[in-house]
């Protein structure tokens, strides 16, 4: 029998511990992907909000929405193969040490959204006491929201996993009733349809965009696929992204969609424009609901999880310290100010923190799929092993280089962000680990210091 696996701990989870069904799976990424980021994204970029029609917009998130899917099916296939998460997957790329530039690279955003998360769910609750009773306190609301947060996911991933399985369902429904009634007593703006647009530079802006809502998420597609059940060899973890990742996005984009062309005046807040567009403050409310249980739902999976398992592994937190350190660090982010930014803004946010994501993506998928497609994960839990494998003190200076020069070349073009760190990252660290650069420098630097110590 098998060593017990703390699910909500680093080590490796068994093929005979996963808690995850399929169904349960595709259930947890639709909850935490039917949220307001991925509704904004879309209602930003239709016009008259944004600068495309209806049929480029939907063109650009169907584009977004598979090329995410696919990066969770190959970027989280070691996680359903060996248990690992995100956090030992680095090691093999970067080096003992050197995990710590990813692992902060991706904890970042992540702390982020989920300061944002929180503030949508607190602007949510303050419309609809506004509404329906007169009277809100927005500050309150936040702080409430963020104990909702740390109450559901206390109990780690088996609590995660049954609220965001009951959460899908609820939101599905009731964002199915609100298209019906919106697009019946509205309809979708003639202007939007006849809008001329453009497929250029901004329509691929709002592309890299709608990818960056959930590049974050790729990158730690290992923290949920090992707890995915191994069966159907790797059919499961292809369903369980294929059917989870991308139908749910596609599905948040229609209602941005749907709600940006309804929209009559511009407006800088979405959670406001919910209400604006509903057709009484009754189904206001319901859809503010719909916020809520949103919110919550990703800020479970695709916020908490992967920030907490980072400080689990660089500070040697327990699951419930990381939770508090990681809720209070998100505060200080300063959320309010965040998601008051017109749609140029919001993008420009999501592009920029992308820039380094995109170059760590392409170096963790060329150490993967090129250097180590046997899947042979279990000695990166022996750093001083790890260490020893052509490392300098910790570091890969390889997966720095190639993650310096990808998110320089991503500067230059930052509307494209990660579109182009993450071929030129790839690319680059193939290039210098073909060329062992590592061994190299090491030889070098002994080489030096012995010169060195020889002449004293």
């Amino acid at each position: 029998m098998s060593h017990e696996a703390n699910p909500e701990g680093l080590e490796p989870i068994p093929s005979d511990q996963r808690s995850m069904s399929l169904f349960h799976y595709i259930l947890v990424w639709w909850a935490s992907f039917i949220i307001v980021q991925g509704f904004s994204t879309a209602f930003f970029a239709v016009y008259p909000q944004g600068p495309l029609n209806v049929v480029q917009a939907a063109v650009a998130m169907t584009i977004g929405a598979m090329v995410s899917a696919v990066l969770f099916v190959i970027n989280g296939l070691g996680g359903y193969r060996e248990g690992i998460p995100f956090v030992t997957q680095v090691r093999a790329a970067f080096g003992p040490r050197g995990a710590m530039i990813p692992k902060f690279v991706c904890a970042v955003p992540a702390i982020i959204w989920l300061g944002i998360g929180n503030w949508i769910g607190a602007l949510a609750i303050q419309s609809i006491t506004m509404t329906l009773f007169g009277f809100g306190n927005v500050q309150l609301y936040f702080v409430l929201f963020i104990f909702l947060n740390l109450a559901l996911a206390w109990g780690g991933i088996t609590s995660i996993k049954w609220f965001d399985s009951a959460a899908a369902v609820i939101i599905i429904v009731l964002l199915a009733y609100t298209i019906f009634r919106v697009t019946t007593e509205q309809g979708i703006s003639t202007a939007s349809v006849e809008h001329e647009g453009t497929w250029g530079l901004p329509f691929l802006t709002i592309v890299a965009a709608h990818v960056g809502t959930a590049i974050t998420a790729a990158l730690n597609a290992n923290d949920l696929s090992r707890h995915l059940e191994q069966r159907r060899g790797s059919w499961n973890h292809i369903l369980g992204h294929v059917l989870g990742v991308a139908p749910a996005m596609l599905y948040m984009a229609l209602v941005g969609i749907v709600f940006g062309t309804a929209i009559t005046t511009e407006t800088g807040n979405p959670v406001f424009a919910i209400m604006d567009v509903a057709p009484n403050p009754t189904l206001g409310a319901a859809l503010l609901v719909f916020v809520l249980a949103a919110q919550t739902s990703s800020n479970l999976t695709l916020n908490m999880l992967p920030a907490v398992h980072v400080f689990q592994d660089t500070l040697d937190m327990t699951w419930e310290k990381g939770l508090i350190f990681t809720s209070v660090l998100s505060v200080v982010t300063f959320p309010w100010v965040l998601f008051s930014s017109q749609g140029s803004i919001y993008f420009l946010v999501i592009n920029v923190y992308s820039v380094p994501l995109g170059a760590v993506f392409g170096v963790l998928l060329a150490e993967y799929w090129v250097f180590r497609s046997d899947g042979s994960n279990t000695a990166l839990y022996d750093t001083e092993r790890t260490s020893e494998q052509g490392f300098m003190k910790g570091f890969s200076v390889t997966a720095v280089l190639s993650v310096l020069i990808g998110s320089v070349a991503s500067l230059a073009v930052l509307d494209l962000s990660w579109m182009v760190g993450f071929p030129i990252g790839f690319g680059t660290y193939v290039c210098l680990r073909k060329l062992n650069v590592d061994s190299r420098t090491m030889a070098y630097l002994s080489d030096t210091e012995s010169q060195s110590t020889a002449a004293d």
